[in-house]
């Protein structure tokens, strides 16, 4: 092995011996789940369906939260929606097989022709994304049944605003499920914030028979053989046990995005252009290692979700370290495509593209981040913008209802805390902003300048923006923040094959051992989300999940 080798095997670190002397206790289950997020609490309903005898043990005190976003196609919610939330199978499985080469040349009609050496070639698993085209529709019309007696909905999100970002197409793929109100759901926040989709899940599990330990995290798994047969786990205070499952284990642990010197290490291009990193304590990489322990192979290549959401107060820098925070740490409103410019008050690219392409272009700009400047017309450019997912500012007109869609008075709350915090900067002019922003004033008058007079003709000859996003800033006062990456997750990890099952460097089988969620790779190739495939990364998930359960108990 060379030192290169050496390098990039040296992030999981050694294998941990555990002496048989210091289990306490040993545990027999048929099916056992590493991790209660999305993939652990969807796998446990299956499995609990199927009348498997079944652990889930997971290293916080909780289980994490439900996504409300689940990308999925053919449900029986959206074919009540008809076409309105109808999709080509086979364009969207292009669409997310090519993700990470087809704007290589797109990125062009920008003019931004050093944007294409962070794009890289096609590196994702055709496989698996032809497995969630083909069975996420059957996974949520499932998990809606399971829950339905709880009264919960399952909705079809098929507003998609324009349908494109510049070059790049929405698609309607977006579901949810709804809790009522007089369950709770009256506390929901649009925004991933509370849907209390929670307890409904554990309530649902627990109904049959499904065993829940908290504040116990996998360790290692055991094999016999070419065979995982269970694993050791350690409880928080300080006891290891020994969990024996006769039809699998799976990994459901999430990445490692917690574990800041690993994510610098392994992914120092998303970490330059990021701000605030969204924490999951207990994403550590937990499971990724005990997974390449036990034989596994990692994807090869670095892959985060970041949006473009991560304030920093004037004069502030991305990279790490890099501020741990909860979902409103973030800065919502930075994902609308106003304009944007670099810390000499001049713009770099379009502004009219999905999250992640607006962002690595910062790596090239000073402190890697960017202004965002609007004026006061600022609602009524955000209803001309119509954005879609968790960037959608304007209420959906979906039926049934969705509540998707911040409104303006939570938003103005955000921006008020943002104020409040020293990021988000208020003036009667451009120049008197680019002071507060610590840009060159004369430059960002120039810049804005010229952005009124090219949205008055409505062609953007810089850059090509949208010209329905080409709106003029005219009316005071004039806001702006600095603004860069909010580094949600990493999506690189263990590699599985068409039967969520980890696989070697071979591409062999390692029996009994399965991965889905973050902890499992193959589906998003480099630092790039498909965040106009609203949910994809939740429904890829549960999908994967439901599968993986699926196939230990012999039904696929």
């Amino acid at each position: 092995m060379n030192k290169t080798e050496k390098s990039y095997n040296s992030w999981h670190g050694p294998e941990p011996e555990i002496p048989l002397s210091v289990i306490s206790e040993t545990i027999e289950t048929e099916i056992l789940i590493c991790g209660a997020g999305n993939a652990g609490m969807a796998a446990a309903i299956v499995a609990g369906n199927k009348g498997a005898k079944t652990i889930v043990i997971e290293k916080d005190k909780k289980m994490g939260l439900i996504k409300p976003y689940m990308g999925a196609i053919d449900t029986k919610a959206q074919k009540a929606a008809g076409n309105k939330a109808s999709v080509d199978k086979e364009e969207i499985i292009k669409e997310l097989v090519n993700y990470s080469t087809k704007y290589t040349d797109e990125l062009k009609i920008y003019g931004d022709y050093k944007r294409s050496k962070y794009l890289g070639t096609n590196k994702v698993d055709e496989k698996l994304v032809r497995l969630w085209a083909d069975e996420s529709g059957a996974t949520f019309d499932f998990i809606a049944e399971e829950l339905s007696e709880y009264g919960i909905k399952h909705v079809a999100e098929y507003n998609i605003g324009h349908g494109h970002h510049g070059p790049f197409k929405a698609f309607p793929i977006h579901t949810k499920l709804l809790v009522p109100f007089h369950k709770g759901g009256i506390f929901a926040v649009s925004h991933g914030g509370v849907y209390v989709l929670e307890k409904f899940f554990i309530k649902k599990v627990k109904s049959y028979g499904v065993k829940l330990m908290f504040n116990t995290g996998l360790v290692k798994v055991i094999k016999e053989g070419n065979r995982v047969v269970g694993v050791i786990a350690r409880k928080s205070n300080g006891k290891y046990i020994r969990i024996n499952a006769s039809k699998g284990v799976l990994i459901a642990t999430g990445g490692y995005a917690a574990n800041e010197k690993l994510i610098a290490k392994r992914n120092p291009e998303a970490v330059s252009v990021s701000t605030v990193r969204y924490e999951q304590k207990c994403n550590r990489g937990d499971g990724i290692r005990a997974g390449v322990w036990a034989g596994g192979e990692k994807d090869d290549y670095p892959s985060a979700m970041v949006f473009d959401r991560g304030p920093v107060k004037p004069g502030g820098k991305a990279d790490v370290p890099i501020k741990a925070g909860a979902t409103f740490d973030s800065f919502f409103m930075a994902s609308q495509p106003f304009m944007k410019v670099n810390m000499n008050g001049k713009r770099f690219t379009s502004e009219s593209v999905p999250y992640d392409i607006v962002l690595y272009p910062l790596q090239d700009q000073k402190n890697g981040v960017s202004c965002i400047i609007w004026d006061a017309n600022y609602w009524k450019h955000i209803k001309s913008f119509d954005t879609i997912g968790c960037s959608r500012m304007i209420k959906s007109n979906s039926r049934p209802k969705t509540l998707e869609g911040m409104g303006f008075l939570p938003n103005y709350i955000l921006m008020t805390l943002m104020r409040m915090k020293g990021m988000l900067k208020k003036s009667g002019t451009i120049e008197g902003l680019a002071k507060k922003l610590k840009l060159p004033p004369e430059e960002l008058k120039a810049t804005v300048d010229r952005y009124n007079e090219m949205a008055r003709i409505g062609a953007d000859r810089d850059f090509g923006k949208d010209p329905d996003t080409l709106l003029p800033l005219t009316k005071p006062p004039f806001y702006g923040i600095t603004n860069a990456g909010w580094f949600l997750t990493t999506m690189d990890g263990l590699r599985i094959n068409a039967n969520i099952q980890v696989v070697d460097k071979n591409g062999n089988a390692i029996e009994g051992l399965y991965a889905a969620g973050d902890v499992a790779g193959g589906f998003f190739g480099d630092n790039l989300y498909p965040e106009l495939c609203v949910g994809v990364a939740v429904g890829k998930t549960m999908t994967f999940a439901r599968h993986a359960i699926l196939h230990m108990t012999g039904n696929v």
